[in-house]
């Protein structure tokens, strides 16, 4: 806050001092219009914390509306050496043998030696007999593979760049082939392995151009870039296949080991031949966490109104509204539900109102009661024709969200009233200022005033007390 800066003249007055206490007065309304200020930004504040719980709240209701929550499961598998498993949607309980014989491969051709039956010694010397490219066909696609840039035409020609089984990896790997390639390096020797990016039959590849390749089911007699296979290389190397299982009896091929719709609402990853047994069940545990994520966001809301009701917002008929909509969510049935005969209110399935409003689960007669009528239990959430409670909580907060609702008109007329109140303090501010410099002018001149009197009476007094000649 500025002020006027005091320079008085020497006189009797400490026109600072006198000017500051009147300053004091003055400066009140200013005071006064800070308080309302910080009132109306605290009211603000409170009545934000009441509209993000409701969005909270709202947020806890739109997983219940559809009830997909009672149908969340649980997937575990006998032997996860075998085979493991992750619920991955809605699907249905139950108990699956798998007895996998084979999984899926990728098919692998390795080359280790040069066509003059060499094993390789350097990954990065120039090999001999490799042609200018290679072309793969993978799935009817085919893709060349330019092993070397094109030889200049100028004159005179230039001789064609050495290639070497570095440079051959890397060209295939940044031709997107549907093929990898890596060098593997055993005892001062290396190898080209040459594997199809995906596994099973439907996925191998075949080598058309730059190599021989005997059959897409075969592993021996195939060359590639110059390069061949030793017997080692060919006992290394494998043919594409789909895994083969059995699902309760049922045959299963797959050209993924990773199995998504044979299993309804679980993702199964096979990883060796053997057995296992895979259970779908009722995820208790989700459920629980759904619906306490539902009672403890509307305890948050009752929670916050509490706090702004007892604070800034003590008596405010905004937060006597909210608190009145909400409850009355919770005291009407679900429409066209006889509560004798089934369950139209929450209470009826351990979610109760407690004695200060608040919400508490009771999660062992909530399960009781979906064990008994999981679709009435459901139909108490959300239904078609949108009464469940988790809908009607939604549209309510909607109403009191929303650009005409409670908490966007409160909201909208704190910030009004912040604005007006600092537009009359900057008013105030300048009759203040005014207001001191007038005080500074009027003093400082009375302070001059009664010096020059102070002096004239000094002087008289001097020249009474001089003795007559």
């Amino acid at each position: 806050m500025s002020s006027a800066s005091i320079t008085t003249s020497a006189g009797p007055l400490d026109v600072q001092n006198i000017v500051s206490q009147l300053m004091t007065v003055e400066k009140q309304p200013l005071s006064t219009s800070q308080s309302k200020i910080s009132s109306f930004k605290s009211k603000l504040s409170d009545i934000g914390q009441v509209g993000s719980a409701l969005s909270g709240l709202q947020t806890a209701v739109s997983g219940l509306s559809s009830g997909a929550f009672l149908h969340t499961l649980k997937a575990s598998s006998s032997d996860p050496t075998v085979a493991t498993v992750n619920a991955s949607g809605n699907g249905a309980a139950g108990n699956y043998q798998l007895d996998i014989s084979e999984l899926a491969k990728p098919r692998q051709l390795v080359f280790d030696q040069t066509t003059a039956g060499q094993s390789i010694s350097s990954a990065s010397s120039p090999l001999d007999n490799v042609p200018d490219a290679l072309t793969f066909d993978v799935a009817g696609s085919s893709t060349t593979v330019q092993l070397r840039d094109a030889v200049s035409t100028t004159t005179p020609a230039t001789t064609p760049a050495s290639v070497s089984l570095q440079n051959i990896a890397d060209k295939i790997n940044s031709a997107n082939a549907s093929v990898n390639a890596s060098i593997v390096q055993y005892k001062g020797s290396y190898s080209l392995v040459i594997t199809a990016a995906e596994s099973g039959s439907d996925h191998a590849f075949s080598i058309t151009t730059g190599g021989s390749d005997s059959s897409v089911d075969e592993t021996t007699a195939n060359t590639l870039a110059g390069l061949t296979q030793s017997d080692t290389a060919l006992s290394e190397s494998n043919d594409a296949s789909d895994a083969t299982l059995t699902v309760n009896g049922i045959n299963v091929s797959s050209s993924s080991n990773t199995l998504d719709d044979v299993i309804g609402g679980a993702a199964v990853v096979l990883q060796k031949a053997g057995q296992t047994s895979i259970t779908m069940s009722q995820d208790n545990s989700s459920i629980s966490n759904s619906l306490q994520g539902f009672v403890d966001a509307y305890n948050k809301v009752q929670s916050a109104i509490g706090s702004a009701a007892t604070g800034t917002l003590k008596g405010e008929a905004a937060l006597t509204s909210i608190r009145s909509q909400l409850s009355a969510v919770l005291q009407t049935p679900v429409s066209g539900v006889d509560p004798l005969s089934s369950y139209a209110y929450l209470s009826q399935v351990g979610i109760s109102i407690q004695k200060d409003g608040t919400l508490a689960l009771d999660q062992s007669s909530f399960n009781k009661a979906l064990a008994s009528k999981p679709a009435a239990v459901a139909n108490l959430f959300g239904n078609s024709s949108n009464t469940g409670f988790a809908d009607r909580f939604n549209s309510t907060i909607n109403n009191l969200l929303g650009p005409a609702g409670i908490i966007v008109t409160k909201q909208h007329d704190l910030s009004q009233n912040v604005s007006d109140e600092t537009d009359h303090q900057s008013q105030l501010q300048t009759k203040v200022s005014s207001k001191q410099a007038d005080y500074l002018h009027q003093y400082t001149s009375l302070n001059a005033t009664l010096a020059k009197m102070q002096q004239s009476t000094s002087n008289l007094s001097g020249l009474l007390a001089t003795p007559s000649k």
